[in-house]
């Protein structure tokens, strides 16, 4: 994976009222995609970051 390569994480978070949503997000390690929930959704807190596997086509 070069620097600058994103890859697919889905991030589960909850709100103040303990709803827990799902979001998947392209971002470039763990932290970027946390950060990018709570750049959008301040309140909200981040109980998981998982990185959703990518599988490759056969030629």
């Amino acid at each position: 994976m070069t620097d600058n390569e994103q890859t697919e994480y889905t991030v589960e978070y909850q709100d103040r009222y303990g709803v827990v949503y799902y979001r998947n997000v392209q971002a470039t390690d763990i932290a970027d995609a946390k950060a990018r929930i709570q750049q959008m959704l301040p309140d909200v807190t981040i109980r998981a970051v998982t990185s959703i596997p990518t599988i490759a086509a056969n030629p």
